[in-house]
């Protein structure tokens, strides 16, 4: 026995151009975090530490 397919939502007019511009604002708002530098998280070290004790240094 077949399962019903079921429609996909679509946005049209104000509610799509809403939605777009939401999406738009959230990703300007991502970019302009501040970039954290990874090396220095006390988990990464720990993993580094981990990889050499192991002769898998990165």
């Amino acid at each position: 026995m077949a399962t019903a397919i079921k429609a996909i939502p679509t946005l049209y007019g104000d509610a799509a151009r809403r939605f777009r511009d939401m999406a738009d604002e959230a990703e300007r708002e991502f970019d302009e975090r501040p970039k954290r530098d990874i090396t220095k998280d006390p988990s990464y070290i720990a993993m580094c530490r981990i990889l050499e004790r192991s002769n898998l240094s990165l």
